[in-house]
Parts: C-alpha cells; sequence; structure tokens
C-alpha cells in the first residue's frame, strides 16, 4: 500500500513538473515566434525604404552630354522645372521612411535633399536651356553626393539583418540647417 502511495504521488508530481516544462517552453516558443515575425516586418520595412533609395539613384545615374560643349549634366534637368521635381519623388519617399534606415545614409539622404531644395528654388521659371546650364554647374557635386549615397546604401544592405546597429538611438538631438549654395 505505501508503496501504491509512493508510485501515485511521484507519478502526479511528474505529471505536474512535465506540465511546467511543457508550459515555459510553449511560452518561451511563442515569445521567439513573435520577435521572429516582428524581425521580419521589420526587414521588411527597411527593405521598402530601401527600394526608394535605389530609384532615385537610378535617376541620379542618367548623365547626358550636352550636344554643344560636350559637358555632362544630370538628364533631370532636361525637361523643365515641374520635371525636375517630379525626379525627386523617390527621394522624398525614401527621406520619409528614413526611421528604417541607417544613419549613415538617413545623412546623405538628408544632404542631397538640401542641395535639391536649394536648386528648386533656382529651378522655377528657368528655360530648358538655363536648367541645363543648372545641370552642369551642379554636376560635379550632385554626383559625389549620389556615389557617396550609394556607397552608403550598399553598407546599409550588407548590414540589413543587424537590426540593434541600424537603429542605434543618438544621444544628441541635433537641428538641421539648410544651406543655400552658389
Amino acid at each position: 500500500m505505501e508503496n501504491l502511495k509512493l508510485i501515485l504521488t511521484i507519478t502526479f508530481v511528474a505529471g505536474i513538473v512535465s506540465e511546467l516544462v511543457s508550459y515555459i517552453k510553449s511560452v518561451r516558443l511563442k515569445k521567439l515566434d513573435f520577435k521572429n515575425e516582428n524581425y521580419k516586418e521589420i526587414l521588411k520595412k527597411r527593405l521598402g525604404a530601401y527600394q526608394y533609395i535605389e530609384s532615385q539613384l537610378a535617376v541620379l545615374k542618367t548623365v547626358v552630354l550636352d550636344e554643344y560643349d560636350n559637358k555632362p549634366y544630370h538628364m533631370m534637368f532636361s525637361n523643365g522645372d515641374v520635371e525636375f521635381i517630379d525626379y525627386q519623388k523617390n527621394l522624398i519617399m525614401a527621406i520619409s521612411f528614413s526611421l528604417w534606415i541607417d544613419e549613415e545614409t538617413t545623412t546623405k539622404l538628408e544632404k542631397l535633399n538640401e542641395l535639391f531644395y536649394n536648386l528648386n528654388i533656382k529651378t522655377a521659371g528657368k528655360s530648358n536651356t538655363e536648367m541645363i546650364e543648372l545641370g552642369k554647374k551642379h554636376y560635379p557635386h550632385i554626383s559625389d553626393l549620389r556615389f557617396q549615397l550609394e556607397n552608403s546604401t550598399k553598407k546599409g544592405l550588407y548590414n540589413l539583418h543587424d537590426i540593434t546597429k541600424a537603429f542605434k538611438t543618438k544621444k544628441v538631438n541635433t537641428t538641421r540647417e539648410i544651406r543655400k549654395i552658389n
């Protein structure tokens, strides 16, 4: 009789322990599933943001030569001031998703945005010839910014999986100043 009580007690305790272990493992697996799903969603957001940057880089890579003096300028200067602003839509979208992009790439986007802000002021009402001259004048600067943005985008894509690196918070709040260019 005593052995029967001992066997029943051990069986009962073993059942409780196995249920407890099963419950703990189940909770851990649910947390892990949640983390993985969250991670996947963050990666989707980051990839979407980088697609806008990729589209803007494609626009910035399109260069033409002036048929009169063979000087290069970006094609976005070819079709007047309204079209010039249309070429910047991907830049605007990429900046609006900058929360999902690493800090270095965001900084490059902001520099490019600052340049285009100043150029947009200068392009209002300009003729096609004046737009092309403006494009030739700023060709080296735009090309340099495109090159920098492309390299930081490649680094960001290479480290796409490293969410902690991308979302490292800034220690100091900085204010942006948009400087006028000549």
